[in-house]
């Protein structure tokens, strides 16, 4: 898997990675109804759900 672009929004990055879809989802978080997914990065995301960023790229990778 190529490296995820971290300075694109949530909304780009679902469409990439359907996969981070879920992952999110089974953690709580729902982004692709959130109107915030279209300025907020999965850094922000993972800052303000208090998750770690490398476990989630992780998550994806094994996706």
């Amino acid at each position: 898997m190529e490296t995820v672009d971290l300075k694109k929004n949530m909304a780009q990055l679902l469409v990439e990675y359907p996969a981070l879809g879920d992952i999110l989802s089974s953690h709580g978080i729902d982004c692709g109804s959130c109107l915030a997914s279209q300025v907020d990065t999965l850094p922000d995301v993972v800052r303000m759900y208090k998750l770690d960023l490398e476990t989630i790229l992780a998550k994806l990778q094994e996706a």
